[in-house]
């Protein structure tokens, strides 16, 4: 007779065979946008109109631009500002004008830019922008993350003087780091973390002792119709050239 031993039980006693567990603090720095640009084309009545959306991050909040250049017309610009949605980015004017709220959701290389009744191309196509990158600009922030016992971390990123909590585990030979972001002052106690990260990094292979950074995760739950809470995938960064993460 063969003896069995149950997939969970077996991965409970064998965690992380062969895989070198992290101890106290790597530190390097992270580049996220800035400032993204994005440029389409809208084709409507046979004439094709270009479309320019900036979406930005200033002392006061998250600010939006569009600009709409028509053939013939005069530019129009609006102003609003921004926000992270469910999966996508929302863009708010409070001009009068309508539609007032647009979305920019990612399709592949290119970015579908919508509102809640939609809006096509003369053949019925989607809206596509593209990032451009000309125009778009990143900022270098510091960020470092720290290992504790008992799979306990600390991560603390750009301007943020705190450190976030979190804990860790193997994900597929890759360290996958979960924070949560402290809470509002304002904010009801069931919902003490309103946004967290679910950062993944490996270790360096020509820098042994190192880690690299492959993304983070953002996630943030939402209210449903029934007044329920679920978490849904925000948005991701990926790192192309990964950031290392020295010992300190």
């Amino acid at each position: 007779k063969i003896f069995r031993i149950p997939v969970f039980l077996f991965f409970a006693i064998f965690p992380s065979c062969g895989l070198e567990e992290p101890e106290g603090m790597f530190k390097g720095h992270i580049e996220d946008w800035v400032n993204e640009v994005f440029d389409g084309t809208l084709t409507s009545a046979g004439q094709s109109s270009e479309i320019r959306l900036d979406l930005g991050q200033s002392p006061v909040g998250m600010v939006s631009k569009l600009i709409f250049r028509q053939p013939g017309k005069e530019e129009v610009v609006r102003m609003g500002e921004w926000e992270i949605g469910d999966g996508e980015r929302v863009i708010r004017f409070s001009d009068e004008k309508e539609p007032s709220e647009f979305f920019l959701i990612k399709r592949g290389a290119r970015f579908a830019f919508q509102t809640k009744d939609g809006v096509s191309n003369d053949d019925g196509s989607p809206i596509l922008l593209m990032r451009n990158e000309g125009l778009s600009r990143k900022g270098s922030y510091p960020f470092s993350i720290t290992f504790k016992k008992e799979r306990q971390v600390l991560v603390r990123a750009g301007g943020n003087s705190m450190d976030m909590p979190g804990e860790w585990s193997w994900a597929s030979g890759r360290i996958a780091a979960v924070v949560n972001l402290p809470a509002e002052e304002s904010a009801d106690e069931k919902d003490s973390h309103m946004e967290s990260y679910k950062i993944f990094l490996a270790w360096s292979e020509d820098d042994p002792g190192s880690l690299e950074l492959e993304k983070m995760v953002v996630l943030r739950p939402f209210i449903k119709k029934d007044g329920t809470k679920r978490q849904s995938w925000m948005s991701s960064l990926r790192f192309p050239d990964r950031p290392r993460l020295k010992p300190n």
